[in-house]
């Protein structure tokens, strides 16, 4: 069943005035708006508006309407809001929207649940993979039909605490703004941070999209017959769901190559193949067994390699719809993630802060420091290298995308930025990954240079010591860098090192930094 419909415009219109007594426990408690948004550098439109047609954009659009309206009637408290992390990929929008909609149509229990784009409205053309993604699943062009942070009438810290609960995919740790509400689920892939342990589910796997893991447990309901089916649909899990999660997974997956998807990835993708609009076997197969099964619970006798459950194809017919399937899944994930991965490098239009933010985690840490008890550190992922970035500065200078690089920071308030870039060297034609970074001082509430220092010279020893064949980063004049600004290019053999594996490093080595006004060496502002 879908949420009813309200008349949202009425109700945003009352946004400006109304809401802060609406929804204030206390009549006299002031609620702060808040504007996150930014002025973007590009317009990456991919045409005119498009109203969406299918299931999925209908449910989000009735969702979001329903939500505006309890918001406004001090009736948060029904509301579970689903988020991706604050990059806002594809793998992040896609658990999210699909964990939402699976809450939303249990047959007991449902629960009125409605994904979050931790992501500004003006950031999302920075994403055009994701505009993609979203127009082959029917849903509204620009984003329309979903939620994205700064449409929040009021600030996630005022918010988080009159929500029934929050649910965190493809991150395991909320935001600071969010630390107020009940975190009632975990579904992540990347490092366990281990915190929020009473989380239920709480799965944090390893796999190569999160949309695979959460994708894994909506056919597992979809087998026990848990979800209502929409009218026009064949199963719970609409179509165009289906086909925006097996996006995700193709596009993080590298369309299921051996190098980079894990057996959650394989047995994601075939169990929501077989539910698909493509799923079109030969009619000799026959077809009387495989609804019994198309759905059913993945076995513990699966074979990863070839993506298929041992023990349930044992006649002929079955052995062939296997070769059959096997093979149209390798087609259909080629072809996605051909598509998406075309739509993901259109970015000759972004500059150097776009760039930076349009793939940008924060983290907030405790720390061992009296004095500096938290920290907030950025990690930026960019698919080109720091020359490439250079040369779309105004001066194509390595200055002058240090002072862009610090204005962004100072803007959102980092201590401590990480750039993590990945490109094809131009001379081997290799895929190569290049690390800067950069911690900030001297101004406001800011580190001071000792500080600063010190925590620089803690982190690059992180660094250093986790990674072979580390070579330092130079400018193209052999001038060398302002203190606290260092760049390494990796050289070692085999895939380069991604920031899964990078920010957790990160992060530990800031959490144990200690620091007191005795150490640290002052090497000038």
């Amino acid at each position: 069943m879908f949420l009813r419909s309200s008349s949202a415009l009425f109700y945003i219109h009352l946004f400006n005035w109304g809401i802060t007594s609406l929804l204030a426990a206390n009549p006299n408690e002031q609620i702060i708006f808040e504007s996150q948004g930014h002025p973007s550098s590009v317009n990456l439109s991919l045409g005119t508006a498009q109203e969406g047609t299918g299931v999925l954009s209908k449910w989000a659009r009735e969702s979001r309407s329903q939500f505006f309206s309890d918001i406004t009637q001090n009736r948060a408290r029904e509301w579970i809001i689903v988020m991706g992390n604050e990059a806002g990929d594809t793998d992040s929008m896609a658990a999210a929207i699909a964990w939402a909609y699976h809450l939303s149509h249990m047959i007991h229990n449902p629960q009125k649940a409605i994904a979050l784009l931790q992501t500004a409205e003006d950031a999302l053309d920075l994403r055009p993979e994701n505009h993609l993604a979203l127009e082959k699943s029917q849903m509204s062009s620009r984003h329309r039909d979903l939620l994205t942070i700064d449409e929040l009438p009021i600030k996630p810290f005022e918010l988080s605490h009159r929500l029934a609960g929050i649910v965190l995919v493809d991150h395991n740790v909320p935001a600071p703004g969010w630390r107020r509400a009940s975190l009632l689920s975990i579904i992540d892939h990347h490092v366990d941070q281990k915190l929020n342990l009473s989380a239920d589910p709480r799965i944090l796997q390893e796999a190569a999209s999160c949309s695979s893991l959460v994708a894994e447990l909506m056919l597992e309901s979809e087998s026990h017959g848990e979800h209502q089916v929409v009218t026009g649909e064949k199963y719970g899990i609409p179509t165009d769901l289906v086909d925006l999660l097996l996006r995700a997974i193709f596009l993080d997956s590298d369309g299921l190559s051996s190098k980079r998807h894990y057996g959650v990835d394989k047995r994601a993708a075939y169990g929501l193949f077989r539910i698909s609009q493509w799923y079109a076997p030969p009619e000799e197969f026959g077809m009387y067994s495989w609804e019994k099964n198309a759905v059913r619970k993945p076995s513990t006798n699966f074979d990863a390699n070839f993506g298929r459950d041992l023990g349930h194809y044992t006649s002929l017919d079955d052995s062939q719809r296997h070769k059959w399937e096997k093979r149209e899944l390798r087609k259909l994930a080629t072809n996605f993630w051909a598509e998406m991965s075309e739509a993901r490098g259109q970015l000759q239009q972004l500059d150097v802060r776009d760039l930076l933010r349009r793939d940008w985690k924060v983290n907030a840490v405790r720390t061992t420091t009296i004095r500096y008890p938290y920290l907030t550190l950025g990690f930026a992922s960019i698919p080109c290298s720091i020359q490439k970035q250079v040369e779309r500065t105004p001066e194509q200078t390595v200055p002058e995308w240090f002072a862009i690089e610090r204005a962004f920071t100072s803007e959102i308030g980092a201590d401590v930025s990480v750039v993590l870039t990945k490109f094809k060297s131009e001379i081997t034609g290799k895929a190569e990954r290049e690390i800067m970074l950069v911690v900030a001082h001297g101004w406001g509430k800011r580190l001071t240079t000792l500080a600063a220092t010190d925590l620089f010279l803690t982190l690059c020893k992180a660094i250093e010591d986790k990674f072979d064949g580390l070579q330092e980063w130079t400018r193209s004049d052999n001038k060398p860098l302002l203190p606290r600004r260092k760049g390494w290019r990796m050289m070692v053999k085999g895939r380069p090192v991604g920031r899964k594996v990078l920010m957790p490093l990160v992060l530990k080595a800031a959490s144990e930094w200690s620091w007191n006004t005795t150490e640290g060496v002052v090497y000038g502002d």
